[in-house]
């Protein structure tokens, strides 16, 4: 019977290398091995920086409570190489159902495991107005604040909100066609009914972010560099990282064919967690407020020897679509005062 290895990468051997020398021992004897010898030989296992977060990642997918997946066995590990600390204070239950001011969100690198709110964020989210949503996603040191980023919320039902990366980013690169009175393949022009806004044209480089399903909120965004999804942990998956009250989770989702190459099948890799906990969620928030800030942790290494830019674009997207997901929180939260508030209206007519 074959035993069949399958190494997960190459080691290139040096050309300088040589064989081992074979031993000219003819026997070799093994000592007396108890339980309480090898327990005092053994060596302490190896201190390990708390800064970094080693979580189990998803290799089988089952069904959640929302209807999202859920890993039912820790293959893989989900170890962070970018930490980022993000800081809005989102929506408390007990405020009218009004937009949120539009105050700047900021978001810190976090070295060591700390961070500092008179540091140079790494990245600022600019709203436009308190009644849109719309924003601008900036570099913090960037003095000529140029977006990075943008993204347009549109009025009305089925209309996702768009993400428009900065053309700067190699992977989202589109020629400028050439210009046309008539009307183009690549571009089209959406009217913006809410408070009379200008037309947004909507080209082929921007992306949307939708829904799973009418009853999820597991969201799917697919790019040039590939389709991520974010969703809510399940209380198991939660267990698994420390300090995590809440817990949502980025992943890259791949179509993968199987034997035969009949059928095919998703795999889901953990590139991003965001994590809101005592330690992690913005100062003077709570469990119950919705749409505040956290600990955003992000696995790019995969991208790391790219020379194409993807890293940088990957890192921009899941800053932007996890503060976009904070956004989303807020309208619920808005949506169930709403019905509070109409519900007690009418119960008191």
């Amino acid at each position: 019977m074959s035993t069949t290895i399958v190494a997960d990468e190459l080691h290139t051997v040096p050309s300088n290398s040589s064989l081992p020398t074979s031993s000219s021992a003819t026997g070799i004897e093994l000592a007396d091995i108890s339980p309480s010898t090898s327990s005092d030989s053994s060596p302490a296992p190896p201190a390990y920086d708390q800064t970094t977060t080693v979580t189990p990642q998803d290799t089988e997918a089952v069904p959640s409570s929302d209807g999202g997946p859920e890993p039912s066995s820790p293959g893989d590990f989900f170890t962070p190489t970018v930490h980022l600390q993000i800081e809005t204070t989102g929506k408390q239950w007990l405020s009218l159902p009004l937009g949120t001011r539009p105050d700047p969100i900021a978001i810190y690198h976090v070295e060591a495991g700390s961070w500092s709110a008179e540091s140079v964020p790494a990245y600022v989210s600019l709203r436009f107005s308190r009644n849109d949503g719309s924003c601008h996603l900036l570099r913090g040191d960037d003095a000529s604040q140029t977006p990075v980023c943008t993204t347009l919320y549109r009025f009305g039902p089925g209309k996702p909100p768009i993400f428009r990366p900065s053309q700067a980013l190699a992977p989202f690169h589109v020629p400028t066609p050439p210009a046309s009175s008539g009307s183009s393949s690549t571009e089209v022009s959406l009217q913006e009914e809410e408070n009379g806004h200008h037309e947004v044209d909507v080209s082929a480089a921007d992306l949307q972010i939708v829904s799973k399903s009418l009853t999820s909120r597991t969201q799917i965004l697919k790019t040039p560099v590939g389709t991520f999804q974010w969703r809510y942990a399940t209380r198991k998956e939660r267990a698994t990282v420390p300090g995590a009250d809440q817990l949502l989770v980025c992943e890259l989702v791949q179509t993968v064919a199987l034997a035969g190459g009949k059928k095919t099948e998703e795999n889901k890799t953990r590139i991003a967690q965001f994590v809101r906990g005592k330690e992690t969620r913005t100062r003077g928030t709570g469990r119950t407020t919705a749409g505040n800030g956290g600990r955003l942790m992000l696995d790019v290494m995969r991208w790391a020897d790219s020379k194409d830019g993807r890293r940088e674009a990957v890192e921009v997207l899941v800053v932007a679509s996890c503060v976009c997901m904070l956004k989303k929180e807020v309208d619920r939260r808005r949506m169930q005062q709403m019905v509070i508030l109409a519900a007690g209206a009418s119960g008191g007519a």
